[in-house]
């Protein structure tokens, strides 16, 4: 399998190229990116065949796994609003995000995966820890991040370079499904644009409040809202804006994704492709072809064990609020 080389280009080149297609930039910038971002492919193969080593200890808990490198829309948009500064030591180039049924599931997998043997050095010292912190958005969840250390000779040029580890729960995952398709129908977005539409974002705190006390016994960023102000202010918002009731009504993507390990994921027009290939650096070339024709597009090189993995993981690309709206539709009476 081929991947990136990380020391193609030095990481001065790498970041100035990262600002420079901020600008727009040319040919040798998208190279350069490219290069540094499909690198991180390896780190990301590595650290899933340790995750899945962990779930397989775990016969008895139902654990969806999924990984993706970064879009590069995504990737030219933090740099542009400043959310990151410089290319070469961006942490999430490289993602896995594991869905667990319980926070008890999730915190006894933690558990277990910081005892491994890898010499992966975790570098964010819990600074992400959104289910003991809950984020003003109502997010929650914990993100972790490594720095990779090869084990073996054939993997030292990729030292330093970094991964970023998703732990959610089902519910927790719905929750940030409803809130990303809520955006793509809204046009801005509660994660990076607040107060834009500020009724719209307090509806999706609350809604994360309840599903925290409701479906996991604790409690978000609103503790001390009794349970009727909670449901009350709710219901009021959901009356005047409508906003549940648009996921509900959104319609669920009927996309076929195929029977392949490797899957590009294409939003154009308001449809939703998926190519399947066999070969990782197929993929990410395919990704590389498509990005360049729809730059304004969202397109995802996504792996799993299966699509039923991809399109549990990746519901916001199907649309498929089902889950957040049935969870809160008792508290809307």
């Amino acid at each position: 399998m081929a991947y990136g080389d990380p020391t193609k280009y030095s990481k001065g080149e790498v970041r100035r190229s990262g600002l420079a297609l901020v600008q727009g930039g040319d040919a040798h910038d998208r190279e350069v990116v490219n290069n540094w971002r499909n690198a991180h492919s390896y780190i990301i193969n590595t650290f899933q065949a340790t995750l899945r080593l962990y779930i397989k200890r775990n016969d008895g808990m139902d654990v969806v796994m999924a990984q993706r490198l970064k879009r590069l829309k995504t990737i030219v948009d933090k740099l542009a609003t400043g959310r990151a500064r410089d290319l070469s030591t961006m942490h999430d180039l490289a993602g896995c995000r594991l869905i667990f049924n319980s926070i008890g599931d999730l915190q006894e997998y933690r558990t277990q995966f910081h005892g491994t043997r890898a010499k992966h050095e975790r570098v964010d010292e819990d600074r992400y820890d959104y289910i003991a912190h809950p984020k003003a958005t109502g997010y929650r969840g914990i993100h972790e991040v490594y720095k990779y250390v090869a084990s073996s000779g054939g993997g030292e040029k990729y030292n330093g370079l970094k991964i970023e580890i998703q732990f959610r729960t089902r519910t927790q995952h719905a929750w940030a499904t409803a809130v990303e398709i809520s955006d793509l129908l809204d046009g801005a977005r509660i994660k990076f644009d607040q107060g834009a539409n500020p009724k719209r974002e307090r509806l999706f705190v609350l809604a994360s409040e309840y599903l925290a006390r409701v479906k996991e016994g604790t409690y978000g960023y609103c503790p001390d809202l009794t349970d009727a102000q909670l449901c009350a202010e709710m219901r009021g918002l959901e009356n005047e804006l409508g906003v549940i009731r648009t996921l509900d009504m959104a319609r669920k993507s009927n996309t076929v994704i195929p029977q392949k390990k490797h899957i590009v994921l294409h939003f154009h027009m308001d449809e939703l492709s998926a190519k399947g290939f066999s070969d990782a650096k197929q993929a990410m070339e395919f990704r590389d072809d498509v990005e360049n024709v729809y730059p304004e597009d969202d397109i995802v090189y996504v792996s799993a064990a299966s699509p039923r993995a991809i399109a549990d993981a990746f519901r916001n690309y199907f649309r498929d609020a089902v889950d957040f709206v049935e969870y809160v539709k008792p508290a809307l009476g």
